[in-house]
């Protein structure tokens, strides 16, 4: 029997958060109606044994693929694939769910058939315990589905619309052929590019549901991470440009695909020319990727000049990310 929501759960060595995660999802309510694919990526500690023993207890909701490992986008990949869900959506291994509302969400998609759910996230750092909820704008109407041409240029909406507050028609994604690279981090934002520019409806539900942990050093948005990782976003940035180039997004949906990119380009100048503490190296890694702008993509080259020189100057000022954070009064 199909189900109405397929969650996918990357996990790569996540033995000390996956019982949070899994418990969240362990509610007789949700049997009928949810599946969970824990998708064990090549993990060399318990996260596998933890896993078996959720699908053990309880085969109805949960089920665990084991493959050699393969990155964030490859357990997509494998999540899509395999999911029987009427829709799709991601929630990492270290993360977890808010249960009460997942089991009114699911009554909402059971109903629905807009391409793309948008809900609500909340933030819980790890150390402090501190929280920070992210309400849907009042301004937007809730439970009315839009074209989504009409809503993707609204101020701030990419705020909103992110991979953990996402749940999309799983037909859509695999009637677009929507797959993500491989074997790299930040594929985040590709994911989120992708389905978004695919979809032609959007409904928003004040419901929250994603609860995002913060404040682990070791998680890739840290700052040292994307520099040590700059190939990996320097790959998902092309990727995104190459998406692009596909001549059918026209009118309000290539203006906000253009927006979206321009974001990921200042924050590929930020990495190399602010974050990395070795100036030579960043400033070689700025220029490459500013020449291969000019050569590939002189719309975009010209549209995000502005912040490449704001970003140069900090560079020569040697701003760092923690003098930037207190520039910006983060």
């Amino acid at each position: 029997m199909r189900k109405i929501l397929s969650i996918a759960v990357p996990c790569y060595n996540v033995e000390k958060y996956l019982r949070r995660c899994l418990d969240s999802f362990s509610d007789p309510r949700l049997e009928e109606g949810l599946e969970v694919l824990i998708v064990n990526d090549g993990s060399t500690d318990q996260t596998a044994e933890m896993a078996q023993s959720y699908v053990d207890q309880c085969p109805q909701i949960f089920h665990l693929i084991t493959k050699e490992n393969g990155g964030h986008g490859s357990a997509v990949n494998t999540g899509i694939a395999r999911a029987c869900g009427k829709y799709f959506r991601i929630v990492d291994g270290d993360d977890w769910v808010h249960t009460e509302n997942l089991v009114r969400l699911l009554e909402i998609l059971k109903k629905t058939d807009a391409d793309l759910v948008v809900d609500e996230k909340r933030e819980v750092h790890m150390k402090t315990g501190e929280t920070h909820f992210t309400p849907l704008p009042e301004t937007i109407e809730k439970g009315r589905i839009f074209p989504f041409r009409e809503i993707c240029n609204l101020e701030h909406i990419s705020d909103y619309i992110i991979l953990h507050t996402m749940s999309v028609r799983t037909d859509l994604l695999r009637q677009k052929g929507i797959r993500l690279r491989e074997h790299i981090f930040y594929v985040d934002f590709e994911y989120v590019v992708k389905t978004t520019c695919e979809s032609r409806t959007v409904q928003f539900v004040d419901l929250e549901i994603y609860q995002y942990q913060v404040g682990n050093e070791a998680q890739s948005v840290d700052s040292r991470n994307y520099v040590r990782r700059y190939s990996h976003h320097d790959q998902m940035v092309k990727e995104v440009l190459h998406f692009s180039e596909n001549p059918k997004f026209q009118g309000a949906i290539r203006k906000y695909l253009d927006t979206r990119i321009r974001l990921v380009i200042h924050s590929h100048y930020k990495i190399s020319l602010i974050f990395n503490e070795n100036r030579a190296e960043g400033l070689n890694q700025a220029r490459s990727f500013h020449r291969y702008l000019k050569k590939h993509y002189p719309q975009y080259c010209k549209s995000t000049r502005k912040r490449y020189l704001q970003a140069l100057i900090l560079h020569f000022l040697r701003v760092d990310a923690r003098r930037l954070d207190q520039i910006m009064g983060r």
